[in-house]
């Protein structure tokens, strides 16, 4: 929380200014210019544009709190390893928010499993000398029952996602696919 309302002062008190290329693009995508917005597109309708609002604020904070939890479990479950690429990351949790936290902090490669349902998510950063259709049919070969699905950009290779309720967990445990990824990107 105390971070989450340290950003909200900072865009309160004008101090993006300080952020980092504060006149890139990208700000027009955040909260409070979306706010700044919707103050000129509602104005007519000031309650609803509350309720988007308090929606947008309650969704952000939850991105925090997923944020720090991954910031947390990295730290204490994360297994690092080297790729060609740079250094790795290989963690077993419920929080899919570890391999965008993971990305963030250097780890060119990040393999998480779920352990709920079972399933791999594998990320790579969007660098053209990273693509994972090897890594695909290596796992395919390994675990041909399972449900694979590798992205049209070859910097996604995923085992389950909340897109297809049909698919089918891997049988390869997080330490197998990470030897895999070691193997092919080592």
């Amino acid at each position: 929380m105390e971070r989450f309302l340290r950003v909200v002062n900072d865009v309160d008190h004008f101090r993006e200014v300080f952020f980092p290329n504060p006149t890139s693009d990208v700000w027009e995508m955040s909260l409070g210019s979306i706010i700044d917005g919707m103050q000129m597109t509602m104005v007519n309708d000031p309650l609803s544009m509350i309720d988007g609002i308090m929606d947008c604020l309650d969704a952000s904070y939850k991105m925090f709190q997923n944020k720090v939890w991954a910031e947390k479990e990295i730290k204490e479950k994360g297994i690092e390893f080297t790729t060609r690429f740079g250094k790795a990351l290989g963690i077993e949790t419920v929080n899919r928010e570890t391999v965008h936290v993971g990305q963030k902090m250097g780890y060119v490669i990040a393999v998480r499993r779920d352990p709920k349902i079972g399933s791999i998510q594998i990320k790579s950063v969007p660098k053209d000398e990273i693509d994972l259709t090897v890594l695909y049919d290596e796992v395919r070969k390994l675990d041909p029952d399972a449900t694979w699905f590798l992205h049209a950009s070859k910097h996604m290779l995923l085992n389950g996602s909340a897109k297809n309720p049909d698919m089918k967990p891997t049988k390869l445990t997080l330490n197998e696919v990470i030897d895999c990824v070691k193997k092919i990107y080592g």
